[in-house]
C-alpha cells in the first residue's frame, strides 16, 4: 500500500513539483512517494555547489545538475519570479531504465538594485516642509518599503545651493544613489504669473492628420465633460469612445460611479459608437485590484461593451509613500486586468510613455492605451490606442476633451 502526496509550489507561471500532469494549460507536479522507496545514490545525481538564482531570471533543471547518470524526463524551465526558496522536483530514468524522482532546493536571491527616476537639480522655498526623498520617484523591484534618505548637509531655513546625494537601499542590501543639487530660494512674491493653457486641438484637424484606412479617431470622457450631445459628437466624425465608469476616492477610498457614466454609455451606444470604459484606481494590493475589477464588471452588466476595460493608475507622485514595490504595482495591475478578462471583457493597460517604458510589465500580456501628448507617438513597443491630446475640441462637448487614435489590427 502506498500513498500519493500532492506538493504544489507556485512560482511565477511555473508550477514546480514532481510528476507533470497538464490541467487547463498548467502543469501540476505530484510527488509519488512510491518512487522514493528505491535508494538513490549520490553518484547517480550530483547537484552543483551553488543552487542560487537571481530573482527575475530563468533556468532549467539541468542547469543546476553537475552530473546525471541517466536521462531526465522533462528539463522544464524554472522562472525565478520573487526572492525566496523553492524545491524543484524532477524525474529521470537511471542507467537501468528505472524511473526515479529527485529534488533540490533553490535559493532565489534579490540582486537587483533599486531605481531612482529624477533630475539633477531641484529648487524648494525656504522653510520647505516636504520630504526631500519625494523629489524623485524611486522604488525597488521587490521591497515594498526600501530605505530612502538624503546624504549631505543642508539647511532648509537658509537660501543657498547644496550638493547632496539621494540614496535608496532595499532589504537585501542592494543600494542605488544619485547626486543632485538642491537650491533653497526665497518664495516668489510675483502675483502676475498665469497658468499655462494648452492650445486647443480641433477635431477636424486631428482627423485630417491622423485618419487613415488603419486608424480610427475617438475621444475619452468623464464627468469633467458634463452633459454631452452624442448626436453632434457622432456627426462630428468621432468613431469610438472610452468612458470613465468610476474611480476610487483616494487610497483606501470607496469606489464611486462616475455621475455621467450611464448617460454617456447609453448615449454613445444609441448613436452607434463603439464603447470601452476605464477605472481610475488607487489600489495598493492585489485584493483591492480584484475588488475594483469585480465592481466594474457589476456596473457593466446592463450595457454592451465593444472595446474593453482599462486599468488607470497614475498617482506616481505619491508612489514613494504608499508602500509598494514595482513588483507589487505590476501584480496590482495584472490582477485587475485578469479579473476583467475572466468576466468576459478585454483588459487594457493605460499608461504614459515614461511609465510604460520604465515600470509597467502587463504591457506584454494586454492591450496598451498609450498616453503621450505629442505630434507622433515615440513609444517603441506595441500599443493599441494613443491618447494624443487633452485639449481637443469636438462639436457636442463643452470645453476640452481627450483625443485618441486607435490602430486597427
Amino acid at each position: 500500500m502506498w500513498s500519493i502526496k500532492t506538493k504544489l509550489v507556485v512560482f511565477g507561471t511555473v508550477l514546480v513539483g514532481a510528476i507533470g500532469i497538464l490541467i487547463g494549460g498548467a502543469t501540476i507536479w505530484i510527488r509519488n512517494d512510491r518512487m522514493r522507496d528505491e535508494k538513490i545514490t549520490q553518484e547517480s545525481v550530483v547537484v552543483k555547489d551553488s543552487l542560487e538564482i537571481a530573482a527575475g531570471d530563468k533556468r532549467r533543471v539541468m542547469d543546476f545538475l553537475e552530473k546525471l547518470d541517466g536521462e531526465i524526463v522533462e528539463n522544464y524551465e524554472i522562472v525565478a519570479e520573487y526572492p525566496g526558496e523553492i524545491e524543484a522536483y524532477f524525474e529521470y530514468f537511471d542507467i537501468n531504465g528505472q524511473k526515479r524522482l529527485e529534488h533540490f532546493t533553490i535559493q532565489i536571491v534579490d540582486k537587483t538594485t533599486p531605481k531612482i527616476y529624477g533630475g539633477s537639480y531641484f529648487t524648494v522655498p525656504v522653510g520647505y516642509g516636504g520630504d526631500l526623498t519625494n523629489l524623485m520617484l524611486s522604488g525597488d523591484d521587490f521591497d515594498d518599503n526600501p530605505e530612502r534618505k538624503i546624504v549631505g548637509e543642508y539647511d532648509l531655513g537658509k537660501t543657498g545651493k547644496y550638493n547632496l546625494e539621494y540614496v535608496i537601499t532595499d532589504n537585501a542590501g542592494n543600494l542605488a544613489s544619485q547626486k543632485f543639487v538642491l537650491e533653497i530660494v526665497q518664495p516668489s512674491d510675483n502675483k502676475t504669473d498665469t497658468p499655462q493653457v494648452s492650445e486647443a486641438v480641433d477635431f477636424d484637424e486631428t482627423v485630417a492628420e491622423y485618419k487613415t484606412a488603419k486608424t480610427k479617431i475617438g475621444i475619452d470622457v468623464s464627468s469633467w465633460q458634463g452633459e454631452i450631445d452624442w448626436q453632434k459628437v457622432q456627426k462630428a466624425g468621432v468613431e469610438f469612445v472610452m468612458i470613465r465608469v468610476g474611480y476610487q476616492a483616494g487610497y483606501d477610498g470607496e469606489y464611486v460611479l462616475d455621475k455621467y457614466f450611464e448617460n454617456n454609455i447609453s448615449g454613445a451606444a444609441k448613436v452607434g459608437l463603439p464603447v470601452g470604459v476605464y477605472f481610475y484606481s488607487y489600489a495598493t494590493s492585489v485584493e483591492q485590484a480584484i475588488s475594483q475589477a469585480e465592481w466594474v464588471a457589476e456596473k457593466l452588466q446592463d450595457f454592451q461593451l465593444d472595446l474593453g476595460v482599462a486599468f488607470d493608475w497614475e498617482d506616481w507622485g505619491s508612489f514613494n509613500e504608499v508602500g509598494m514595490s514595482f513588483y507589487t504595482i505590476n501584480k496590482v495591475a495584472g490582477s485587475f486586468l485578469e479579473t476583467v478578462e475572466n468576466a468576459g471583457y478585454n483588459g487594457i493597460l493605460y499608461g504614459s510613455k515614461n511609465y510604460l517604458e520604465r515600470i509597467w510589465q502587463p504591457k506584454v500580456e494586454y492591450d496598451v492605451w498609450l498616453a503621450q501628448y505629442y505630434n507622433q507617438p515615440t513609444y517603441k513597443d506595441d500599443f493599441w490606442i494613443w491618447q494624443m491630446s487633452d485639449s481637443g475640441r469636438v462639436d457636442g462637448i463643452y470645453g476640452n476633451v481627450d483625443l485618441d487614435v486607435m490602430y486597427i489590427n
